[in-house]
């Protein structure tokens, strides 16, 4: 388990060695502090959030691992939990948990969250905005996050455009694979995206009186018009892959139809030689041509010319094309 405690003064936010006595010092006594917490284990995580005395019910939605996006609050206190970011290959999502109950704001880190420590660095550079309150800091992370997902979106999106290319100069390099691939990141894509929706619309109606104030509200509502925006792009990606699955299956359909046109011709072109070899191979008398010395070489010229013949005839009416 690792905790970072971070102070925020004079619109600073500076990184602290470990408080004296936490888990039992008095948060109030503190000051204004964001506290980040990783790999913490669930009995961990109960004596960490002791200290705050939040609701049962959210200190069991902050020890539960399973992902349940949404809001709960109860009196100062507000918890959210948020979709953190969207891995391809994963198979789970990784989440983030905010418990914000003044003075304090605690994240609690489920999963894997690519540049979420740059973002970490960047709040609390020399150089870093000034910060007013703890609801700042909420609105920074859950805006960095959102910018992953739209990244995640610009990302598939040209992989979507690279296989398009390739489906149309090549549509045998193509495999049904590669679709259901960008399908499934697609879809995930969807499920992130409009969780965080529907966190962050949670947020927007909670009656927390640290989210009520009017500016602090216009951070919420520019989420959720960037979530929105985000949301419109991939349900496009979603009507782009269909379209590309049906242009494959056109492609498809097309390869198969040109294999059984050839297998047709060669049907069609050797089933007149098969007639005639069946006809002069019976063993019977009165065969004509059976005595003549060049009667071998007649036949042979007779079939090359009948496959000639169907060649021309099938090439002028396009079985070819």
């Amino acid at each position: 388990m690792r905790i970072n405690w971070y102070l925020l003064s004079s619109g600073k936010l500076r990184k602290q060695p470990a408080p004296q006595g936490w888990p039992t010092a008095d948060p109030v006594q503190l000051g204004e502090s964001w506290f980040d917490i990783e790999d913490a284990g669930p009995e961990e995580l109960r004596q960490l959030l002791a200290p705050l005395n939040i609701h049962p019910l959210m200190l069991a939605r902050c020890l539960d691992q399973a992902v349940v996006p949404g809001v709960i609050s109860y009196g100062p206190a507000v918890l959210l939990e948020y979709p953190a970011a969207f891995d391809r290959e994963a198979e789970g999502q990784a989440y983030l948990t905010f418990v914000l109950q003044s003075p304090a704001l605690v994240t609690i880190r489920h999963g894997l969250i690519p540049g979420f420590n740059d973002l970490v660095q960047s709040l609390v550079a020399e150089e870093a905005p000034s910060l007013s309150h703890l609801v700042q800091i909420l609105y920074l992370i859950l805006d960095d996050l959102t910018d992953l997902s739209v990244q995640a979106e610009t990302e598939v999106r040209d992989e979507i455009l690279r296989v398009a290319k390739v489906l149309n100069e090549d549509p045998g390099a193509v495999h049904a694979g590669d679709l259901t691939k960008l399908r499934w990141q697609v879809d995930k894509l969807v499920s992130l995206v409009e969780n965080q929706l529907y966190s962050i619309a949670g947020l927007n109606a909670s009656d927390n009186e640290a989210l009520r104030e009017p500016h602090r509200k216009a951070f919420i509502q520019d989420l959720i018009s960037e979530v929105e925006i985000a949301q419109r792009g991939i349900y496009r990606l979603e009507t782009r892959v269909n379209d590309l699955h049906a242009y494959y299956q056109m492609a498809s359909s097309d390869r198969v139809e040109k294999r059984l046109r050839i297998l047709t011709i060669v049907s069609a072109i050797t089933l007149p030689l098969g007639l005639i070899a069946g006809l002069l191979g019976m063993n019977v008398g009165g065969l004509p041509g059976a005595k003549l010395p060049y009667g071998f070489m007649a036949v042979i010229v007779l079939m090359v010319v009948i496959v000639a013949v169907e060649l021309w005839y099938f090439k002028r009416k396009g079985w070819f094309d």
